[in-house]
């Protein structure tokens, strides 16, 4: 039982000492994000729908303007994937930042 647990502890260290630079682990997190938004856009079946860039629900840009169907499936989006959308603005923040 003993060197199981002991080997164990080793191979978490050794995984751990992978050294990923800032650069890979912002790419991996993206990669991550762009996969969890369009799961979700697939549950909610808005895979048609492009990927909003903020999460603004009231867009000065749109005010006033007459609700189109692709309008009401980019406000759909923001409401049902808000913490997708969430961590894959800020992955493409972090990316961006660490190029």
């Amino acid at each position: 039982m003993k060197r199981i647990v002991v080997l164990l502890a080793v191979l978490m260290l050794a995984g751990c000492g992978r050294g990923e630079t800032p650069q890979q682990k912002a790419a991996a997190r993206l990669a991550r994000a762009e996969v969890a938004m369009e799961a979700c856009k697939q549950r909610h079946g808005l895979q048609t729908t492009p990927t909003p860039s903020t999460v603004i629900l009231d867009d000065p840009t749109t005010r006033g303007q007459m609700l189109t169907p692709a309008m009401a499936d980019q406000l759909r989006m923001k409401v049902q994937c808000r913490m997708e959308l969430d961590e894959l603005l800020e992955a493409r923040r972090g990316a961006a930042a660490g190029q």
